[in-house]
């Protein structure tokens, strides 16, 4: 691959922000964001630095001595260390995009030894976020498996539908893995999985309207929830592929078959048939016709269970933020990250926080880069 002009590189941060904007208009949330982090990326660097980006060796040196720039800013008190994961975060996304548009060969952005340098963020794992190219790229990945698995296996893709519903549950609705899935140390009704009965979903399939979803919150009360509308069709979908289930059904069950066994054999001894019964059963339907012609609700996907799930998808998809598998959490806090630069109050109700403090507390990082630009600019004046 030849090397890398100015001018290619203009040119490919045109397209890129191009796809990012709403109907091709220069704006949006990440529109904005993305269009300042390249802008820095691409004045930080040299005719020499922008060349060499086609050699993945020498890319992955660049990009390790812009995550060393990054850290000395954080050092300096100019950046905070998740700023410094966002901007470096943007620049890996970009350069993603290079890769699929024939520009680079490779991302040098996401070679280890380029990574390493980026300064460390004192928050713990809740502290990652989903950022919107990462987001778009595996609920991409996601619709093109299930979309594989249903002209593969028609309605027996109840896998891939469901993590396909997941993953657009878990990325629009801002709700925590706790309130939809099942905690295993916890019996209490709210923390056994979110269930048909508490999903409010349009009766049409238009693309305008939106639900709720109606979960037990982290202050121990029942809470509803905007569903909204990018998340509406993948459930949809996935609760017609289901065969409409009963409204006590789980909306994402346990695809563990010893754990759906366990509880068929439970059940039917508490309905009163006898071991060999129950095992002819077993041996001639398959489990979840059993379960569905008894009436016996199978056990919800576990919040550890899918956490192992959604980390091994991360690997087959080849998706990471900072190298790391996209957490749960990640998926709550990346959308409250785009709301509130548009809304503070918005984001305080979707995230379902008692004051507004809290927000602001847990997206400090943006109100402080805010300030540095309005500050900049008075001093520019």
């Amino acid at each position: 691959m030849s090397e890398l002009t100015e001018a290619d590189l203009n040119a490919a941060i045109e397209r890129y922000l191009r796809s990012k904007s709403k109907g091709g208009a220069q704006s949006g949330t990440y529109y904005r964001t993305a269009k300042s982090a390249l802008d820095r990326w691409q004045a930080w660097l040299s005719i020499d630095e922008i060349a060499a980006l086609t050699d993945p060796d020498a890319g992955a040196q660049i990009l390790r001595r812009y995550a060393q720039h990054l850290t000395t800013k954080v050092g300096d008190d100019e950046l905070a260390a998740s700023s410094a994961h966002t901007y470096y975060n943007i620049i890996s996304g970009f350069c993603s995009y290079c890769v699929r548009d024939g520009v680079l060969p490779s991302n040098p952005a996401q070679r280890e030894r380029a990574r390493e340098e980026l300064p460390t963020d004192d928050s713990d794992d809740r502290q990652q976020f989903w950022d919107p190219d990462t987001r778009d790229r595996f609920l991409s990945w996601l619709d093109d498996r299930a979309y594989d698995a249903i002209e593969a296996s028609g309605t027996d893709a109840r896998l891939e539908v469901r993590d396909r519903a997941f993953g657009y549950v878990l990325a629009y609705s801002g709700v925590r893995g706790a309130e939809i899935l099942r905690t295993s140390a916890d019996d209490r009704e709210g923390r056994q999985g979110l269930r048909w009965h508490n999903v409010s979903l349009p009766e049409t399939d238009a693309e305008t309207e939106s639900g709720t979803l109606r979960v037990f919150g982290k202050a121990q009360e029942w809470e509803t929830t905007p569903l909204p509308r990018q998340a509406v069709f993948p459930l949809q979908q996935y609760f017609r592929l289901l065969g409409e289930p009963p409204d006590d059904w789980p909306v994402f069950p346990t695809q563990h078959a010893p754990s759906k066994y366990r509880v068929a054999r439970e059940q039917l001894a508490a309905k009163g048939l006898s071991q060999g019964e129950i095992e002819t059963l077993l041996d001639e339907q398959p489990i979840d016709q059993v379960l569905r012609e008894h009436e016996i609700v199978p056990p919800a996907v576990t919040v550890n269970g899918m956490r192992t799930h959604v980390k091994r998808l991360c690997e087959r998809a080849e998706i990471t933020i900072d190298g790391e598998y996209l957490k749960l959490h990640g998926a709550r806090r990346g959308l409250g990250d785009t709301i509130f630069r548009v809304d503070r109050g918005e984001a305080q109700d979707l995230l379902r926080h008692r004051s507004l403090q809290t927000t602001k507390d847990a997206y400090s990082h943006i109100e402080a880069e805010e300030r540095a630009e309005r500050i900049s600019a008075i001093l520019e004046e």
